[in-house]
Formats: C-alpha cells, structure tokens, sequence
C-alpha cells in the first residue's frame, strides 16, 4: 500500500456482488447491487432507480446485446429443433410446421429479451460501465451523511444541471467573430 504522509488511509472500494452474481440478480428481474428491488418498471423499461436500495440504474446502455443473445439461442435452438423434426418424424405435414416453429421462436423470444437484457445490466453495473462505477466508488468512499455524487453532467451533482459551459448545444458556436 502506497501512503502519503497527512493523508489517512484510502476508503476502501465497495467490491458489491462479483460479476455472476450481479448478472444472475439482472436475469430474475432484481437490482444487481442488493437483489430485491425490480430492475424493470415495464417490459423492457428499466427503473431510474432500484425501489429497495436506491441505485441508480439509468446508466446502462444495454442498447443491441440482449437482442443479439435472443437472437443466437433462439435460432440455435429452434434451428436444431427443425432439423431433428425433419430427420426422425416422417409424417409431420408442412403446414403445421409453418405454423408450429415460428410461434415457438416467437414466443422465446418474448420469454428470453427481458432476462437477457436484466443480464447485460447486471453485467454492465458489475463491470462498472457506463456510469456504474462512478456510484460504486461514490457508495464507498461517502461518509455517512454525505451527498454522493454521481459525476454523470445530469444535473444531480452540477450547479448548473449538467450543462458544461461552451458545450454543445448551448449555442456558443453558431456565433461568428
């Protein structure tokens, strides 16, 4: 440990759940920090924040990865469901086929997109993604009482509600000299 004179010692970083953990909690539909608040407010909605422990979860970016998941277990599976239909059942007619395999991949789709993207959310909080980590390291190192500030511009933490001066959007550019 490096020690700086005057300087007590540093705050430890809170660890939280190890990564299986927090993506196992985003799976069942769970806050990946404390496991009991619901991460989703609608069916791929996910909550500003968690009810229970109040972490903040607006910070994934679970944008194409679960669809991409759905996608590749769902075509792995029904694919290898037709082809067995095909090679063993002689007698199965085409039209319940086409009929009978879609509405399977549809329906898993449905059932695996809100798990598969609690699983990224999970995953992203573990790994300290996208604004996840800010709060980590603010949840460690805040002293009872204290504001914690999350450091993402939205104005939680920023006096003037995260608008950076001479950023973009606040017009200072479209002025000519």
């Amino acid at each position: 440990m490096i020690e700086i004179r005057g300087a007590g010692p540093a705050a430890p970083e809170d660890p939280g759940p190890s990564w299986v953990g927090a993506v196992a909690r985003g799976f069942r539909n769970r806050c990946p920090h404390c496991g009991e608040g619901r991460v989703f407010g609608r069916f791929l909605k996910v909550r500003h924040a968690c009810e229970a422990c109040g972490t903040e979860l607006h910070h994934h970016r679970a944008d194409d990865l679960p669809p991409y998941l759905v996608i590749f277990v769902v075509g792995h599976v029904v694919g290898l469901a037709v082809l067995e239909t095909e090679m063993r059942l002689d007698d199965v007619p085409l039209w319940f086929q086409m009929t009978f395999w879609p509405a399977v991949a549809l329906a898993m789709s449905l059932l695996l997109l809100q798990p598969a993207k609690g699983a990224v959310v999970g995953l992203q909080y573990a790994l300290g993604m996208h604004g996840f980590a800010a709060i980590r390291r603010g949840r460690a190192a805040a002293a009872p009482g204290a504001e914690v500030q999350d450091g993402e511009g939205n104005g939680r933490d920023d006096p003037e509600g995260g608008r950076a001066r001479g950023g973009p959007g606040d017009g200072a550019g479209l002025h000519r000299a």
